[in-house]
């Protein structure tokens, strides 16, 4: 039983190294360009083991997409537990808040980019909602600072009582990280990517404009 658990730990090890080096590899290609050999050569892993692991490429892509998302919020840990947040009334906590996907253009254009050649990739392997459950999850691990944020300002009279919060974040969300991803592949023309901060705050500022209380 002992010599079990061994194996059953050595396994989920080597299968953690795969998911690490397969998220390092992530930030730095395209989805559609890298290969399993590329993944097993990095971390040392034989390819066919990585299959057995795994099954198929995509599985492993989309775990190694969980941990990438996983690493970005652990970027913000500890933030909006601070005064500096939490003395906020809620509009400006959900500034503060949106304003994180601009912090991710800034700082994190790999990650953005990640995210555009994960969608296109995934969108043309068939890969199960079942399989899509974690990395949606991860997603979402952000939803409940908003929720919160929204609760406070409807409390303190700073937000509007009479809007479909959750389809306001997806709506505010999707575009703020599709507009960011767009500008994060690098513009198409002379001076576009000048205006890529000046069109996320003003993005932000729309929708806060929309939600505040009159």
């Amino acid at each position: 039983m002992e010599y079990k658990k061994f194996l059953e730990n050595a396994k989920n090890d080597r299968m953690n190294v795969a998911v690490e080096a397969a998220a390092k590899l992530l930030l730095e290609r395209d989805v559609n360009e890298l290969k399993m050999n590329d993944i097993a050569e990095e971390c040392e892993i034989g390819v066919a083991s990585l299959y057995r692991y795994f099954g198929t490429k995509s599985e492993l892509v989309i775990k190694a997409g969980c941990l990438l998302w996983r690493s970005v919020k652990s970027l913000f840990d500890g933030v909006f537990e601070s005064e500096y947040y939490t003395d906020k009334t809620g509009i400006e906590k959900l500034r503060e808040l949106m304003k994180v996907i601009r912090v991710l253009y800034i700082s994190h254009k790999d990650f953005l980019r990640f995210l555009d050649s994960f969608d296109r990739y995934i969108l043309n392997e068939p890969v199960s909602a079942e399989s899509l459950e974690g990395y949606r999850a991860s997603i979402m691990d952000f939803y409940p600072l908003f929720e919160d944020a929204y609760r406070c300002g409807t409390e303190d009279g700073t937000l509007r009582t009479d809007i479909d919060f959750e389809t306001m974040y997806l709506a505010v969300t999707h575009s703020l990280m599709q507009l960011s991803e767009k500008f994060a592949r690098g513009g198409i023309f002379k001076g576009e990517e000048e205006l890529a901060e000046r069109e996320l705050d003003l993005m932000i500022d729309m929708a806060i404009e929309y939600i505040r209380k009159k």
